[in-house]
């Protein structure tokens, strides 16, 4: 792929806005191995707000220990307000996440993500996490 250009093409967006899905999909269907084929193997996950979860995930096998261990995902994850930008000379994303816990209780999180173009296909390259609280 060549480098990142103020614009991106259709095709591009779609697959972007597909990659949000895959990642809510690949979580709230507990298929660890379908995160090969939303982040980069040396993705970088950083969570804030999560209390004792806190902390940087440096590499793929790391962010996939993180999920298979924490019991505290949502039931589901609804992605929300996709918007791709190219800035800084590389490809970003921002979303949101509504998710309902298991007793019934609804959460959100920001997702500011750096994607990366590579074995043909956009992945994740950083993400951080953060959960939204009233003030």
């Amino acid at each position: 792929m060549p480098e990142p250009t103020n614009i991106l093409d259709v095709a591009d967006r779609l697959e972007i806005h597909e990659l949000a899905a895959r990642y809510a999909n690949a979580i709230d269907d507990r298929d660890w191995d379908a995160l090969a084929a939303v982040f980069t193997d040396d993705a970088v996950y950083v969570l804030s707000g999560f209390g004792e979860l806190d902390d940087r995930y440096e590499g793929v096998g790391a962010i996939r220990a993180l999920m298979e261990s924490s019991e505290s995902h949502p039931v589901a994850h609804h992605v929300t307000n996709v918007v791709v930008s190219v800035e800084d000379g590389g490809v970003h994303m921002m979303s949101k996440i509504v998710g309902p816990g298991r007793r019934g209780r609804v959460g959100s999180a920001d997702y500011h993500d750096r994607l990366r173009h590579e074995a043909g296909a956009w992945r994740i390259a950083e993400r951080l996490v953060t959960l939204r609280r009233p003030d």
